[in-house]
């Protein structure tokens, strides 16, 4: 598949690629049990001083929760049992299947990121002009209160992890639907 740029994309990779961020956001995604797309999403919006209030974020969760489950975690799942040895399979063969698979789920990381970005669209305004920092904190707490699991020390060290990897170079773009 070919993935065209989009703003959204464009802030993930360049916010993954800092130092900690990819461990803090697996971390998450293991101990919460978080999207990392939401988890960056949370971020995204909230350097553009654009807060998520609970409800706009539920509705986004349901949105995303058919794809994650039915495609995203799928292929996650088929990656790494294509890991282990003892299916039967050459190591080269399950090398090159588990390759192909990690293109398959990085395109449905990307798929799931333009959903993301339209989305993004509908998100309500801010009334006046909110503090970037504390807005991405905020979301991402909101966000991780919404899964209803209990955010130890840990978690919270991710947290500021992502959060000031987002403040690091300003990634800055305006929200665009595709």
């Amino acid at each position: 598949m070919r993935r065209r740029s989009h703003p959204l994309w464009r802030f993930s990779l360049g916010v993954y690629a800092r130092h900690g961020v990819e461990q803090a956001c697996l971390g998450l995604q293991t101990s919460c049990r978080a999207d990392v797309n939401l988890l960056l999403f949370c971020c995204w919006t909230g350097t553009h001083g654009r807060p998520l209030d609970k409800r706009f974020l539920r509705r986004v969760m349901a949105a995303m929760s058919g794809w994650q489950r039915g495609v995203v975690q799928p292929l996650r799942r088929a990656r790494h049992a294509l890991k282990k040895a003892g299916s039967g399979l050459p190591r080269i063969w399950r090398a090159h299947l588990r390759e192909n698979v990690s293109a398959l789920e990085l395109d449905a990381e990307y798929l799931e990121q333009l959903l993301l970005a339209r989305l993004a669209m509908q998100a309500p305004r801010p009334v006046r002009k909110a503090n970037a920092e504390k807005t991405v904190a905020a979301n991402l707490e909101r966000y991780l209160g919404l899964l209803g699991v209990a955010v130890g020390v840990a978690s919270r060290r991710h947290l500021r992890t992502l959060c000031e990897a987002c403040m690091a170079g300003r990634v800055s773009e305006e929200p665009d639907p595709d």
